[in-house]
Formats: C-alpha cells, structure tokens, sequence
C-alpha cells in the first residue's frame, strides 16, 4: 500500500499547478490583446478612412481660396501660406446641392448685364432661393492672376473681424441677380459661387467654448480626442462657428483623434488625421495614420 503524499510533495504539486495555471493565464491574456488589437486596427482604419471620405467630399465643394487655417483666440492665415501650424480648418462651402437640382447654373449673361445698377442676367435661377444667409462670390476674383486677389484673412470672406470684399449680399430674384452689398464689385465675372455656410473642423482639445454649442458633450468617451465639424454660421456677416463664441451647428466626425491637419499642396488640399485607442493589459496603444488629398 503506497504511503501518503508528504508535504513536500504536496508543496510541489501546488508550485507546478501555479506555474502551469500563470502559463495558462499568460498565454490567454496574450491572445486577447492580440485579438483586441487586431479588432482596434480594423475599426480605427475603417473610421479614419470614412472620416477622409467624409471631408473630402464636403472640400470638394470648396470655395478654392477661402480656405483658412485658424488658432481661435489668435488668427487665421490662408492654408496656402501658413506660417505656423493652425489646429482648426475653415472655408466656404457652394450650394452645391442647388446646383445639382438646376435651380442655378453659376453663369451670368453679361450682355444682359445692368454693371451701373449691378443687377445681373442669371437666366436660370430659381427665385425661391433668395434669403439673406446667401452671399455671391465671383469665380474670376479667385484667380491668381486677377487683379481682386485678396488673402483670406485679411479682408476677403469676412473670417474672424475682418471685411469681406469679395463675398456680396445679393438679392435673387426672377433670373436676375442684384447686389445690395454696401461695397460694389471692381470686376464682374461671368462665373460665380452662391455660398450659405462656412465650415470648421477642430479638435475638442483645439477650441475652448463648446459649452456654446448646442451639444451634449457628457455623451462623448474624451471631448479632447473627439472631432468635430461646425457649420451653418457666416463669416461674411461677422459670424463665427459655436465653439469659437458664435453661432451654429456640430456634429462628431471621430472619437479617439489625436491629431488631425491639413496642408495645401499645388491648389490640392492634403488631410492628415491620426487615432489612436489604449488597450487594456497592453502596454502600447493601437495607433492609425492616414492622409487623403482633395483637388
């Protein structure tokens, strides 16, 4: 009859079933984090890259050279001649969508053209478009070889204080087009822009005035690491985004951001956007870089 175990053994047996159940431990927990970073890579991949598709596609109808960096509390210069690095993108977007639905076409008859009266032949226009959020912006003036180039931030679109002596309030009315603005135009273009809306896009770790927002940041993971874009407000009558102190509307782009820019390249706009997310029992974050460029 074999002996009972000594206590020794028994002291052994217990060290190996620890080691082999730490191994076991180990090895699990390691497949996790594995598995938790390759689930993070998709999904941050995946959200980066809509994110760029969803810029890309609201840049693409830019107004070319409205397009500004800004540091809310400082200034704005225009992208394509910053002098420092800007955290928050701005510009004017067209009425793109009208413009889909025929209800303008961005062409002015100037044979029809009253220049004294500044009321304009738009033989296409559709007359219920007129209200007072919409200013007109001459294709021509934007060229670089025009003799109205104007930088952006310094008296062009109206950015943050300064004047906007290339965006016109404008009257529509049955195929015409008048211009009330105070200011008339030096030049009058065939070509031209209607404009109801500047956007921003900023880092919630870049502006300091969300809370004038109308928006719940309670709901969101880090309002630091968030993105966000602002619209519906108008620089062409003093206006500023929400989180800037004015007015307007926000929506989230991206949690979990930690750097986004933008840079112009030969009239190209170059996006850059960076995420990352902490995985737990790992040591090193996931991290995501991707750029996109809109012509």
């Amino acid at each position: 009859m074999r002996p009972a175990f000594t206590l020794i053994e028994m002291i052994f047996v217990i060290i190996i079933a620890a080691v082999l159940s730490l191994g076991s431990f180990k090895a699990m927990q390691a497949l996790f984090i594995r598995s938790a970073k390759a689930k993070a890579v998709s999904e941050l991949s995946l959200r980066s890259q809509i994110v760029l598709d969803q810029l890309g596609s609201i840049l693409y109808h830019r107004i070319n050279n409205s397009v500004i960096g800004y540091t809310p509390g400082d200034t704005c210069e225009p992208i394509t001649d910053l002098s420092v690095s800007r955290p928050v993108l701005e510009w004017l977007g067209t009425m793109d969508d009208a413009l889909l639905q025929r209800r303008y076409d961005g062409f002015i008859d100037l044979g029809d053209s009253n220049r004294s009266s500044a009321t304009l032949a738009a033989p296409t226009i559709d007359a219920t478009l007129n209200n007072t959020n919409i200013n007109l912006i001459f294709s021509g003036s934007l060229d670089d070889g025009s003799d109205e180039t104007v930088s952006a931030c310094s008296g062009a679109f109206g950015w943050h204080g300064n004047s906007s002596r290339l965006s016109y309030d404008v009257n529509i009315g049955n195929n015409t087009l008048s211009i009330t603005d105070t200011v008339q135009p030096q030049f009058i273009y065939e070509k031209y822009y209607l404009s109801n809306t500047a956007y921003a896009v900023a880092r919630g770790a870049d502006v300091s005035n969300l809370s004038h927002c109308a928006y719940d940041t309670s709901l969101l993971k880090d309002v630091d690491t968030t993105l966000f874009l602002f619209y519906n407000y108008r620089p062409f009558k003093g206006e500023t985004f929400c989180a800037d102190g004015g007015v307007g509307d926000v929506s989230v782009l991206a949690e979990d951001v930690s750097a986004f820019r933008a840079e112009s390249v030969n009239d190209a706009l170059i996006l850059s956007i960076d995420m990352n997310r902490s995985i737990r029992g790992s040591q090193s974050a996931v991290r995501i870089s991707k750029q996109k460029v809109v012509f």
